[in-house]
């Protein structure tokens, strides 16, 4: 039998990672900077970064990591000859100055900048990769060009495969779908989090960390929980929303207002990483409901604590479930009343709570590890490189 052919393939391999930016650190570029690790010290892989301008969070990551963050102004807003021109000395930049010879674009618009002059850079392999449930994808002549010419089309969701196949007529096994890698933490639960903000070491903490959009469904959550603390459980039941302000926050504090909630539900805004994992320590219960979305950082990131998950029933939560427990464990979408049933079962049920925890653990080991995502990332390279 022969051995393992991805270290020998890709040792020394140069590979390309076009995030588009340096200034933002949300769930693709973390990703990203997981991958490139495992590149690098897994299989001694070279890997840059390619950003249009600036500097930031991201490329302190980048740095951190042993790798380079590669600054090329390019302002992706612009139409016409002159953006053209443009992007012709983007691709003499990337041949002549950085020389890779595996291209991975991250989210769909750099997708698009990239897949348009990836032939021309000099590299044998360049990616569609979909990170997200469609944003920002319009169908247009350029994009079908794209998902129908590029030597592979990825997506780390079932929602955003499926979104592609839809929007393009694409063939089910034209897109593949590699699971988010995700780190498993070695702290353990602690009260820090409580302690700073006068949580009850014995009451049921519920927390969803997402940013407060309209992607998202806090509405839901809120009546939910409204309904939870009307009854006997729910006395000793507390709630944490946790992530950016973003557009729905007056509207979702003035529910919880109307809700009588204002004493046990906190809104503390964008927590840094080391903060979400804090929160996370002391949390019992995560819940995430959302409409439509792909595969959430969120859900998997408190599975890789051993907690227990309940959300929505959406793809993007039975892909990071898997289908049995999601189905004892989503309500669909909108249901407070159903979601509000399954916080109940759970808030009262100590031992249930542990042992959902334990199978969440162990499929992150098994189906969401960063190891299999960095090899399924290679295993589709090695099939769609170019000679």
């Amino acid at each position: 039998m022969g051995g393992d052919p991805l270290p020998e393939a890709f040792c020394g391999a140069r590979f390309l990672i076009a995030p588009g930016h340096f200034d933002f650190f949300g769930g693709a570029e973390r990703q990203s900077v997981l991958l490139a690790k495992s590149l690098v010290q897994d299989y001694d892989c070279q890997v840059d970064f390619l950003g249009w301008g600036g500097d930031g969070v991201l490329a302190e990551e980048v740095r951190a990591i042993g790798c380079r963050p590669i600054v090329f102004p390019l302002d992706t807003g612009q139409r016409g000859l002159r953006f053209a021109t443009r992007m012709l000395k983007l691709a003499r930049f990337i041949r002549t100055e950085i020389q890779p010879q595996y291209l991975l674009p991250f989210v769909g618009t750099h997708c698009k900048v990239i897949g348009s002059i990836w032939r021309q850079t000099g590299a044998r392999f360049c990616w569609w990769n979909q990170r997200d449930e469609g944003r920002l994808i319009y169908g247009t002549r350029r994009e079908r060009k794209l998902l129908q010419t590029l030597p592979a089309v990825v997506s780390n969701s079932y929602e955003g495969r499926d979104f592609l196949i839809r929007k393009f007529g694409l063939n089910h096994d034209r897109v593949k779908v590699i699971n988010n890698g995700i780190v498993i933490p070695e702290s353990a639960t602690n009260s820090a989090w409580r302690n700073a903000n006068g949580i009850d070491a014995n009451d049921i903490l519920f927390a969803m960390v997402a940013n407060l959009s309209q992607y998202k469904d806090h509405e839901t959550l809120l009546r939910a929980f409204a309904i939870v603390r009307s009854s006997a459980v729910g006395k000793t039941c507390r709630l944490v929303l946790a992530g950016r302000h973003d557009e729905m926050t007056l509207q979702l504090k003035a529910l919880a207002f109307d809700l009588n909630l204002s004493a046990a539900v906190q809104f503390p805004g964008a927590l840094s990483p080391g903060d979400v994992q804090s929160l996370l320590s002391s949390t019992d219960v995560v819940v995430h409901s959302s409409i439509k979305e792909g595969c959430p950082n969120g859900a998997l990131e408190a599975m890789a604590r051993g907690l227990c998950v309940l959300g929505t029933d959406i793809s993007g939560m039975q892909q990071a479930l898997g289908m049995e427990v999601g189905n004892a464990c989503l309500a669909p979408a909108g249901d407070a009343d159903r979601l509000a049933s399954l916080m109940m079962e759970v808030a009262s049920c100590p031992e249930k709570r542990a042992e959902l925890g334990r199978g969440n653990l162990a499929r992150i080991r098994s189906d969401f590890s960063v190891e299999r995502m960095t090899r399924s990332v290679l295993e589709t390279v090695l099939a769609h490189r170019v000679a």
